[in-house]
């Protein structure tokens, strides 16, 4: 169906002028991402799933190994077929250039949008930087959704079967693709609401389709980062941290002038902008409203999903723009299925909110081009430091940097076991107030006091404040600092006894 579109306006010669203004700016868009996940240096969370996979010996041993990661198998799946080929990071950047070329390629060729919100939509923050280069399972997740927005309002054989099959798929990708699921869905049932039974039917099927993933999001028992966790750190501020989600989401705006500007807000994060990011929320919140007051089933999504993301904003602290920018995309996708069909002043509300995310973006762009986002990849040539024969070993949160670049197993210093990748069981709250002291001592014990190497994201400060050991010399031997990234640090210290 989607191709006789196309082939028809061929045809007819009216769709050649738009086809060939599509291919300029898809193929400048995909120039830009190429350049920019080039230069982009990978860090913790997007080779953290890499060294799962590599470590992976068969699906069930994969699907062991996430059950402690929150997340759906989705992404896991592609990387493990891919990590049995070869365990190059190169790997990593492929499938991210593929869902960032299929994304662009359905907004460009097949969304309802004008030339002008296209151009702006892909060269803003969210499309050309946060989730453009970040080898994440985001892009696969706004992939599918589009898919979803694309065959919401067409009729066609075997619809039902194509859309609960993308539901399922997009509910297995990150928990905020399956809060686009529902968002999507529910808004998919107001449609149908006009005849009960066939909305009650929708609404069962897609209820069959979510718990897969929901299996794999609700961690163990045994998982640090359980219900109890989150539970334990709740607070009272928690209740208004929405207006924090919204402005980011909408208004995307890091402190540049911090060194460490990713996940940062220059309003949100300073006290003095209280009554202005206040202001801000009121404003946005009156602005989409208004920009689909004539839509009720895209005020369906947009409130489904808001409510959603508040509801997870109560447990889990939404601090990162990766996080709140899928209460944008779902504006997005609210646009899409209302197949942008907008008088003037939605128009012109829904051209700011692209055009106030331009700048942010190629800012962002820049300083990665200049300034490297994470050391990990240093390690490489800091280990060709080490002499022949010398223990090696390194701190639980160095163990991800080490695994995705050297490619090995190594010694963790908190559980005092060897291992090539990190879980989130309860082996984690050991690393929590760690005494480094004690257990370097430890490790000069059984090694008959030999010194060793150990590799570690902190300074020697950081890792003996509290726990200083007269009888420890820890020397530096190498640092590579100043990463955007604040833990994309690596430090190589020579341990002994004095």
């Amino acid at each position: 169906m989607l191709k006789e579109t196309l082939y028809t306006k061929f045809k007819n010669g009216s769709g050649n002028k738009l086809t060939a203004f599509n291919c300029i700016v898809l193929l400048s868009y995909l120039v830009v991402i190429v350049f920019n996940l080039f230069h982009h240096e990978l860090w913790g969370d997007e080779f953290h799933s890499w060294n799962i996979v590599k470590a992976s010996s068969s699906f069930i041993d994969l699907f062991q190994n996430i059950r402690y990661e929150g997340h759906p198998p989705f992404w896991y799946i592609l990387l493990f077929t891919f990590s049995k080929f070869s365990h190059s990071l190169i790997g990593l950047k492929l499938f991210q250039f593929l869902f960032t070329f299929l994304a662009s390629t359905l907004i460009l060729f097949y969304s309802p949008f004008s030339r002008s919100t296209k151009v702006l939509l892909l060269f803003g923050y969210y499309f050309i930087y946060e989730y453009g280069i970040f080898a994440r399972n985001y892009m696969p997740a706004i992939f599918l959704s589009f898919c979803i927005a694309l065959i919401f309002s067409r009729s066609f054989r075997n619809k039902n079967l194509i859309y609960y099959s993308l539901l399922l798929l997009l509910s297995n990708v990150h928990l905020l693709g399956l809060f686009l699921v529902i968002s999507l869905h529910t808004a998919y049932c107001f449609e149908k609401r006009s005849n009960f039974s066939l909305f009650v039917k929708h609404l069962l099927v897609g209820f069959l389709v979510i718990i897969p993933s929901a299996y794999f999001i609700f961690p163990p028992n045994d998982s640090e980062l359980n219900l109890d966790f989150w539970v334990r750190i709740w607070s009272e501020e928690k209740f208004f941290l929405i207006k924090k989600v919204i402005v980011e989401s909408f208004i995307p705006c890091p402190d540049f002038t911090n060194l460490h500007w990713w996940n940062t807000h220059i309003l949100t994060d300073d006290t003095n902008y209280t009554i202005l990011t206040r202001f801000i929320f009121v404003t946005v919140i009156c602005a989409i409203y208004l920009t689909f007051r004539k839509n009720k089933t895209a005020l369906i999504l947009l409130s489904v999903n808001f409510l959603l993301t508040y509801l997870f904003s109560l447990i889990f602290p939404l601090s990162t723009a990766r996080y709140v920018g899928f209460m944008f995309i779902s504006f997005i996708l609210a646009a899409w299925i209302s197949a942008f069909k907008f008088d003037r002043l939605s128009k012109i509300i829904f051209f700011l909110f692209l055009i106030l995310q331009i700048p942010s973006g190629l800012i962002a762009s820049r300083l990665d081009y200049h300034q490297k986002f994470s050391n990990a990849a240093d390690v490489i040539e800091i280990e060709k430091k080490i002499p022949a024969g010398y223990l090696t070993v390194t701190d639980y949160w160095c163990l991800n940097i080490l695994s995705a670049y050297l490619d090995k197993s190594f010694y963790i210093l908190e559980l005092q076991k060897e291992s090539s990748f990190l879980i989130w069981n309860s082996e984690m709250n050991v690393t929590m107030n760690y005494n480094y002291s004690k257990g370097i001592d430890n490790l000069l014990s059984k090694n008959q006091s030999k010194p060793f190497y150990f590799f570690s994201t902190h300074t020697s400060s950081e890792i003996l404040k509290n726990h200083s050991d007269e009888n420890i010399n820890l020397q530096q031997v190498d640092e590579s600092t100043g990463a955007i990234e604040a833990s994309g640090n690596v430090y190589l210290y020579l341990v002994s006894r004095k």
